[in-house]
């Protein structure tokens, strides 16, 4: 358990000028959705506050909803499934469910203001725009409830509803988010997230579990 939470969620390196330009764009239509409100943010305001030209904002956007899915989507993202998914394998679910959980709570708390956002704004997209970001989502829980099958599977941890379960993980780091005002005051992200596991996985685990955990 030593250094799970450790800075391993790296920042990729925007190279060219056209990655920065969107980047920041990105960046500003975060900060005003999330104050404002969607609907009373226009492409102008955006363009304003970034600063850049309004022609700009169009040639890397259709329009404004399409900015909003960005948004959100360049949060989703981030999650690294592939690293998850290895785990299993290499390390066991446990280790990969732990992953999980630090990516979780991690990204939640580096970007609060896109997760609140995604919560309020969601029923703002398109049909299919909205469609998409649950595509994603559901992405991030299919590979929650691999790890809670496969540890099931294992004799790591008792039968549950793995369905359930896995939004509720995805739920937990969200809430870091969404609550922050009640909890940054009150605990790190570490020991947020070391209440996440109380509250989630040790409860579940079996003997053989609990012994697999502590080696973690």
């Amino acid at each position: 358990m030593a250094g799970l939470l450790a800075p391993t969620l790296e920042t990729a390196e925007i190279q060219t000028v056209p990655e920065m330009r969107r980047a920041q764009i990105i960046a500003t239509a975060v900060r005003l959705f999330s104050e404002k409100g969607y609907f009373q943010t226009t492409i102008e305001d955006i363009a304003n506050a970034a600063p850049v030209s309004k022609g700009l904002v169009y040639r890397y956007f259709k329009d404004k909803n399409e900015l909003l899915f960005f948004c959100m989507e360049h949060v989703l993202e981030k999650f690294d499934l592939d690293e998850a998914l290895s785990l299993i394998e290499s390390a066991g679910p446990l280790r990969a469910l732990l992953r999980v959980m630090e990516m979780q709570c991690s990204i939640a708390q580096e970007h609060v203001s896109e997760t609140v956002l995604a919560y309020r704004s969601t029923a703002d997209l398109s049909s299919d725009l909205a469609r998409q970001i649950k595509i994603l989502e559901s992405k991030t829980v299919r590979i929650i409830r691999q790890c809670l099958d496969s540890s099931i599977r294992q004799g790591l941890m008792v039968e549950i509803n793995t369905d359930i379960m896995a939004y509720q993980y995805v739920m937990y780091g969200h809430t870091w988010a969404l609550k922050n005002w009640a909890f940054r005051d009150r605990y790190s992200a570490k020991e947020y997230m070391n209440e996440g596991l109380n509250i989630l996985m040790k409860p579940f685990l079996t003997d053989k579990g609990r012994a697999e955990f502590a080696r973690q």
